[in-house]
């Protein structure tokens, strides 16, 4: 075989391994998609605003804070209490994504349930989680 064609097939090859360890992380952005990124600034209180009407249509927001490396989820619980995560994989800092079960790291595929917590490693630690009350019309996230 000609070294020419060779190389453009395993090229070729390659390709088409990589297409396929990105696509759970494609398919779980698809599915995040349904939830628009509430962008917001830490204030000098080291606190995350948030105002409690996003949560009237949909349960989970996806928070994207100024000059964070990683975004937010804050999910209203059936109680009305709300649970703050950072989206950041406990195994090698990757960013994660909503799933239908809870949370999804597209590099190696670590699973964490909604509350945080590690269903399927190579992550061993749960999710950052994050202080949040309620206070008149906003959710304030003690970051």
């Amino acid at each position: 075989m000609e070294r020419r064609v060779f190389v453009k097939k395993a090229c070729g090859i390659c390709l088409l391994g990589m297409a396929g360890m990105l696509t759970p992380g494609l398919m779980n952005t698809a599915i995040a998609k349904g939830n628009k990124i509430y962008k917001v600034k830490l204030t000098e209180q080291n606190e995350v605003i948030v105002p409690l009407s996003l949560f009237i249509e949909n349960k989970l927001q996806i928070v994207r804070v100024k000059d964070w490396e990683y975004d937010m989820a804050i999910q209203k619980k059936e109680d009305g209490s709300f649970i703050a995560l950072l989206l950041r994989c406990t195994h090698m800092d990757n960013q994660i994504h909503p799933s239908n079960e809870g949370y999804i790291c597209s590099l190696h595929g670590s699973t964490f349930d909604q509350t945080g917590n590690v269903t399927k490693g190579p992550a061993e630690i749960a999710l950052t989680q994050y202080h949040a009350n309620i206070k008149e019309d906003h959710l304030i996230i003690t970051a």
